[in-house]
């Protein structure tokens, strides 16, 4: 655990230092300054800043945090002028990030997303290494900066290429799964939402669950049940991430925009305000209208106030337009079947078939074959056999050519279930 100091023109550190606890550092004193927008240089006015210089003297930390994003300029100013590690909200979540990863491909996403961060922080250290300045304390000299700058731009190009034939493998992947009959599921959110402990709720199986910020860094993937439903749990989102952030972990989110359905986890239990931020920070990140028509919405944590989730409804509807709205709660359980429910009728195929045949060997072996290739809804076995099943429309004439061969095969219909129609 490092001892740390928090920088920070807004009141609201509430976030910054949930960051900072789940990156194991100590938030031991706060530097607060009412400004309209950081000073161009030390991101603090000039004459905080030299205040912070003599607190540092009289406290010393092992770093700086700042409740913000900083210019490279602003970086390289604040370092070389206190002699202090620096880091702003984006490093923050960076050295996270590192210490979570596992998986191949999430190191991999890690490390390019550090080294996108890492350049025009080289850049500006170049530039003021060849003015005459000398970095400072994350500096080694002209030299050592510049080759160093040139190094992660080569190593940039070359984990670009290893991530994009880790996305073929895993367009391979969703592939094969598609072909085998398999539907994915994908819960996606805010970080800390409680995803992980949905989904260990939904499937039963054990997954990774912390109380803290960004357990999950990469994708897991578990069946519900003995369904062909897979459920994908993924990386949770953060507002204000900058672009070269989002475009790093491409492959993962990858995830959430070719599932057949996406369940967006909210914590129902924070304020209307902060939730509101979070959905909006979550449209931001997927886009506007990108899962229209495959979207629900799971208010996670009702078991800690179930009035409060009514006034967060409208807002949801409104900006994210989700089929439904689910209140549940991971701990208890509390509306997690009817979130299986609903997820179980949106693969429902949309065709719904019924015949009557004589109960014999023919009819016993054809039962079994929509078993195993449609969604039966009910047999009931006297002198004949009485089925419902559904199916899809590509498959009905196929179905439809073996039922009509069945001895004694009498009542047959089919209609859409427009509910269902996909």
């Amino acid at each position: 655990m490092r001892r740390g100091a928090l920088i920070s023109l807004d009141r609201d550190t509430a976030e910054i230092e949930e960051l900072c606890r789940s990156a194991d550092i100590e938030i031991v004193y706060e530097v607060m300054q009412r400004r309209s927008h950081p000073d161009q240089t030390y991101y603090l006015g000039r004459g905080r800043f030299n205040e912070l210089k003599e607190l540092l003297g009289e406290s010393p930390v092992e770093v700086l945090v700042i409740n913000g994003e900083l210019k490279p300029s602003q970086h390289f100013n604040i370092e070389n002028g206190l002699k202090v590690e620096c880091l702003d909200r984006i490093a923050v979540v960076l050295d996270i990030f590192t210490s979570r990863a596992e998986g191949r491909e999430s190191k991999l996403q890690v490390e390019l997303a550090k080294l996108r961060y890492q350049v025009p922080l080289m850049r500006e250290w170049v530039h003021s290494a060849k003015a005459g300045e000398h970095p400072g304390f994350l500096g080694g000299g002209e030299y050592q900066v510049d080759v160093y700058y040139n190094l992660i731009r080569r190593r940039i190009a070359q984990i670009e290429g290893e991530l994009r034939s880790l996305a073929r493998d895993g367009d391979l992947r969703r592939g094969v799964r598609r072909y085998k009959g398999f539907r994915t599921v994908c819960l996606a959110g805010y970080t800390n939402a409680g995803k992980s402990s949905l989904m260990r709720r939904m499937t039963g199986e054990e997954v990774l669950v912390a109380d803290r910020m960004f357990s999950t860094l990469g994708t897991t993937t578990r069946r519900v049940g003995s369904s062909r439903v897979l459920l994908t749990d993924t990386v949770g989102f953060l507002k204000d991430l900058p672009h070269f952030m989002v475009e790093s972990f491409r492959n993962t989110l990858q995830d959430v925009f070719t599932a057949d359905l996406v369940v967006l986890v909210v914590d129902s239990s924070e304020p209307l305000f902060d939730v509101s931020s979070k959905v909006m920070a979550v449209q931001q990140i997927l886009g506007k209208g990108v899962l229209k028509g495959r979207l629900l919405v799971a208010l996670n944590k009702m078991d800690q106030d179930p009035d409060r989730p009514m006034e967060m409804i409208g807002m949801i509807y409104d900006v994210l337009d989700p089929l439904s709205v689910i209140g549940v709660s991971a701990v208890t359980g509390e509306g997690v079947d009817e979130l299986l429910d609903t997820v179980r009728s949106f693969f429902l195929p949309p065709v719904i078939v019924r015949f009557k045949a004589d109960n014999g060997e023919r009819a016993a072996t054809e039962i079994s074959r929509l078993f195993d290739e449609c969604f039966v809804e009910s047999v009931v076995y006297t002198e004949l056999a009485d089925v419902t099943f559904r199916c899809h429309h590509d498959y009905l004439e196929k179905v439809m050519d073996r039922l009509y061969s069945l001895p004694g095969i009498r009542d047959v219909s089919s209609g859409t279930d427009s509910i269902y129609d996909r």
